[in-house]
């Protein structure tokens, strides 16, 4: 299920939502397409065009473990704190927030070429290629839409994203 699908049903902002897909290595031509701005060796996103997430039901995380696949729990909008849910759980790791474009399912962070200029302050992203607090990634969101008016990409959800530990 893509973005676009997600935020429409409004009974899905805010709530956990668990996809088992591949893996995501920063290979040479990612690194290259963002510049170089972007050092982690594996991203851990909600891009749609970069993972082929399948979205599945917490009763389904059972079944999924020991696969060579990834267990992700994302937040559209979340709260201003992490999910106090994941949070005591102790086979999910928080990953950050990523910001996804709401029509396409891009994310503004690993799909765009890193071209933000200095809305985008890719010193601070962790080592998952994501923005490490909520504070920041809403000043991004902002400063994003803000600086490119004309831009779709800059237009974004915020999405938390966690991923399960195996």
């Amino acid at each position: 299920m893509g973005i676009t699908e997600f935020c429409s049903n409004s009974n899905s902002i805010g709530k956990i939502r668990y996809f088992k897909g591949d893996r995501l290595y920063n290979e040479k031509s990612l690194y290259e397409f963002n510049q170089g701005k972007i050092p982690a060796k594996e991203l851990v996103t909600y891009d749609s065009s970069l993972m082929n997430l399948q979205e599945i039901t917490k009763d389904e995380i059972e079944s999924t473990k020991g696969n060579a696949e990834q267990i992700v729990a994302i937040i559209i909008r979340p709260e201003i704190e992490v999910s106090f849910e994941l949070e005591n759980n102790s086979e999910f790791q928080f990953c950050g927030y990523d910001l996804v474009e709401y029509l396409t399912g891009i994310s503004a962070i690993t799909n765009c070429g890193a071209d933000w200029g200095d809305a985008l302050d890719y010193d601070m992203l962790n080592e998952y290629g994501l923005i490490p607090d909520y504070r920041k990634a809403v000043m991004t969101q902002l400063d994003l839409a803000e600086n490119y008016p004309d831009e779709s990409h800059a237009y974004c959800e915020i999405v938390e994203i966690w991923r399960m530990i195996n």
